[in-house]
């Protein structure tokens, strides 16, 4: 049993944002499941490069011990990469982010990108702003330009969307792992070139008004690639509430489970989706497998709708469990030289669709794909995997991702 916590190491960061995120506490017994557990859940707030816990009898007393190793928290950032995850889509730019603004896993950042679909955005986020009654906050304004999705929309010639919003998030932590949260928010998007149904207004330019409520459970140990666990992610959120043409509500959920296995194994499992109902759905809020999500052995296939929905398995072994490890070759600042690497191999099958309201949907509207590959697990919470998939038809293709799956 624990007698007393100690945290050592948090120089900057108080010791509440950690103790915040722990099941382990005075009181509690200390397992070693438990202590592994706690592990993942500190070192997925973002702030530490490492995380050890150690069980500690001193002077008839039991101490649990947790040693954090601080990340740089004022961080300059070049912003490069492609678009949509394709090298004909690139783009660079430069951002500032204050990573842990007082010492409280606050964070402000701010962005300029250049290139494809170029942006400016602020955000602000406070994950503890009344401890009493456990709430948090975050806020932010954006512009950014952003190049047609659609390629029914492109049928009748190409354009850019310019979407301006400004939004700002109520919430409140029940648990440890449960948490609601309400959204508010103006958006309006403009089309360079208007026609039909790309906007609800006809003059081009849709201006409206959104609310969200949401509701997550999440004891994940790891965020970026979870071996154990259950995410449960719902919300609904309505456009428009009268002041505009809008006018329509969309459901989603997604829900993950991470069962770990004797050997070193993992099963995760995922399913998601979302729908959508009341008036007209313009082109910009259609919902797209292609982009953000994918399904291995169709990776660069594009498949739009008003609805999606998809589901993924995965078999995990973990060939080298995530370790901390000191990079000395050069002298850099102790908050770059440590470094957490972790190998995995993996088993995964994908299937999804996406539809139009009035389309009929069953098993056959599915497109699937299944293969194998090997993760890697990178510092700063990088995750990069080359696979290889077959779709349903045995036509194959390499898959090279700078992310984690799910």
């Amino acid at each position: 049993m624990i007698d007393t916590v100690i945290v050592t190491g948090n120089d900057k960061t108080k010791e509440s944002v950690i103790l915040r995120e722990m099941t382990l506490k005075t009181g509690v017994e200390a397992t070693p499941e438990a202590i592994e557990f706690d592990r993942g859940r500190i070192y997925s707030i973002g702030l530490f490069t490492s995380v050890d816990i150690s069980f500690v009898p001193f002077e008839g007393k039991n101490l649990l011990v947790i040693d954090v190793k601080e990340r740089w928290y004022i961080i300059p950032l070049p912003l490069f990469g492609f678009r949509d995850r394709d090298p004909k889509k690139p783009y660079y730019g430069a951002g500032l982010l204050h990573n842990n603004f007082r010492g409280l896993n606050q964070k402000l950042f701010g962005s300029v990108v250049f290139g494809y679909n170029p942006s400016l955005a602020f955000q602000f986020s406070d994950p503890w702003i009344d401890r009493d009654n456990n709430l948090y906050v975050s806020g932010g304004l954006s512009f950014s330009r952003i190049r047609n999705k659609s390629a029914i929309a492109a049928s009748t010639g190409d354009f850019d969307e310019l979407h301006y919003n400004v939004n700002a998030s109520l919430g409140k932590r029940f648990t440890i792992y449960k948490t609601v949260g309400i959204n508010l928010g103006y958006q309006m998007v403009e089309v360079t070139e208007n026609q039909p149904g790309r906007t609800v207004a006809s003059n081009g330019t849709d201006r409206f008004l959104y609310g969200s409520i949401s509701f997550s459970h999440d004891s994940r140990d790891l965020r970026d690639y979870s071996t154990q666990g259950t995410l449960v992610s719902l919300y609904i959120t309505k456009y428009g509430f009268g002041e505009s043409e809008l006018s329509f509500t969309r459901l989603g959920a997604d829900i993950r489970r991470f069962t770990p296995l004797p050997f070193n194994f993992t099963f995760a499992t995922r399913v998601h989706g979302s729908i959508v109902s009341g008036g007209v759905i313009p082109t910009y809020a259609r919902s797209y497998f292609g982009y953000g999500e994918r399904i291995r052995g169709y990776f660069k296939t594009v498949f739009e709708g008003e609805n999606i929905a998809g589901t993924s398995l995965e078999l995990r072994w973990h060939l080298l469990k995530p370790r901390t490890i000191m990079f000395s070759a050069v002298s850099i600042p102790q908050e770059f030289a440590v470094w957490r690497f972790g190998i995995s191999l993996a088993l995964f099958a994908d299937a999804g669709t996406t539809w139009f309201r009035g389309d009929n949907v069953s098993i056959n509207s599915f497109a699937s794909g299944y293969g194998g590959g090997i993760v890697f697990l990178l510092p700063y919470d990088f995750v990069v995997r080359a696979e290889y998939a077959w779709n349903e038809y045995g036509k194959g293709q390499f898959v090279f991702d700078v992310r984690s799956s799910f």
